[in-house]
């Protein structure tokens, strides 16, 4: 019989404690609830979206984002104010947005795409492309076909 375990999961240490379990969250470990704006992050995280280093990060409830995007510390994807209706932007599948990036208002962002860190994003963005810089302009497209 183990009279003393120890597990760490989902940001939180358990500790078994001769048949008492104690449980306490982990300083070492950024929780996405607890240093993240994120409406919808229980359904980004089953659609494969990955957050590598989870602090700082905002996501509008109205932005739309594919699978298995990567998104890095940092990033604001939101709204832009207009006159007109304001509308969050739509990420494609496969996208990697690097730390401190801004994405904007009603755009699309395509399949494929790698946006730098730091990139402000106000502009639509085309499937295999590659933006850097504010504001954001695309420096590469890879082409897939042979």
């Amino acid at each position: 019989m183990k009279f003393i375990s120890f597990c760490k999961e989902d940001g939180r240490i358990k500790l078994n404690l001769f048949g008492i379990k104690i449980v306490f969250p982990n300083p070492l470990i950024n929780r996405l609830e607890d240093c993240c704006c994120i409406e919808n992050l229980k359904y980004l995280k089953k659609i494969g979206t990955k957050f590598p280093h989870p602090t700082g990060i905002v996501i509008s409830k109205d932005a739309k984002i594919g699978k298995n995007c990567m998104i890095f510390q940092n990033v604001t994807i939101g709204i832009r104010s207009t006159k007109e209706k304001a509308k969050a932007p739509r990420i494609g599948d496969n996208v990697k947005i690097f730390a401190g990036a801004i994405l904007l208002g009603d755009i699309t962002i395509g399949d494929n795409v790698t946006i730098g860190a730091g990139a402000v994003v106000l502009d639509n963005i085309p499937d295999n492309a590659t933006c850097v810089g504010n504001p954001a302009k695309v420096i590469k497209i890879i082409n897939n076909e042979g």
